[in-house]
């Protein structure tokens, strides 16, 4: 069983008619929970791809706990990924297949069993017990497509962690979804590595649904790894504003980063301005804590 570190050496994913991902280092040890943000088409759903063996790279390696996936073969490839919790974007995902909650969860612990060996006693109580754990139960007898986009996610969070992987990869996990389910899905995650001390990976470009345990963050530009270190020194207005090309103000509340658009001077007002020259979100309070890039 793996124990859950990455590496990621001289790693190049080329288009057509540009480079899609280029990462010259990048160490991810086991227990770690890392962010992974930037703007659409920065490479961060390739960049989770090749860490799961689905894309191989043009060139360089990427080692999963001293297994170089692009030397592997197909079947040490697989072995090896049966370990891996891996939650694509929902676009990736057929809702529309009339399987039932406890069908698509048990999908999960399928995956690492031998091929045509059926489930046993306590593969089914894995499976029982993560739909229980996840606040299921009332649904696992529900077809997937007839629940909410929420309660989707938290389906294909109990597929993967019946796996009992040791690396759980996140795709936008609370892309879609209202207010009330981004933070909900959020807390799951947190709670998850908490509990399990599992290595996460969770890729989002909304900042504000990283939960406070994810202290490290992976920032890419153009497919480049723009910067990549402490929550702290990475989501600032500063680097944000690298990424993304405008000026912009990270706002926290509750500990957790929201990026606002900053309105040129003398432009539509999007907040409420401080005497002092700062920027808070309206209705928000004593709490808020606000800096802006310059």
């Amino acid at each position: 069983m793996i124990e859950g570190s990455l590496i990621l050496s001289n790693v190049r994913v080329c288009g057509p008619a540009r480079i899609i991902l280029q990462i010259d280092h990048l160490e991810i040890p086991r227990g770690d929970f890392v962010g992974i943000v930037g703007t659409n088409g920065a490479g961060k759903t390739t960049l989770l791809k090749v860490c799961t063996g689905l894309i191989p790279p043009d060139s360089g390696a990427v080692i999963l706990d001293g297994n170089d996936l692009t030397r592997l073969t197909g079947w040490r490839k697989c072995v090896l990924r049966k370990h891996i919790g891996y939650i694509p974007q929902s676009a990736e995902y057929n809702a529309e297949l009339p399987f039932t909650v406890r069908e698509v969860v048990a999908m999960g612990r399928t995956s690492v069993r031998s091929l045509l060996t059926r489930l046993n006693t306590q593969d089914n109580e894995i499976v029982n017990r993560w739909i229980d754990a996840l606040g299921l139960s009332g649904r696992r007898d529900q077809t997937f497509r007839s629940l909410s986009g929420g309660e989707q996610q938290k389906v294909l969070i109990a597929r993967a962690m019946v796996q009992d992987p040791r690396i759980l990869m996140l795709d936008e996990p609370c892309a879609n979804l209202d207010f009330h389910w981004k933070y909900e899905i959020s807390e799951i995650v947190e709670r998850l590595h908490r509990e399990t001390r599992i290595t996460v990976l969770m890729v989002s470009h909304d900042t504000s649904v990283l939960p406070s345990t994810c202290r490290r963050v992976v920032l890419l530009s153009e497919g480049c790894l723009l910067g990549d270190g402490d929550a702290d020194a990475i989501l600032t207005p500063e680097m944000l504003c690298r990424a993304y090309q405008g000026d912009l103000a990270v706002t926290m509340v509750g500990g957790r980063r929201h990026i606002m658009n900053v309105p040129p001077c003398g432009g539509p007002d999007r907040g409420v301005h401080s005497p002092g020259g700062g920027l808070e979100a309206k209705g928000l309070g004593d709490g808020l804590q606000t800096s802006r890039g310059s």
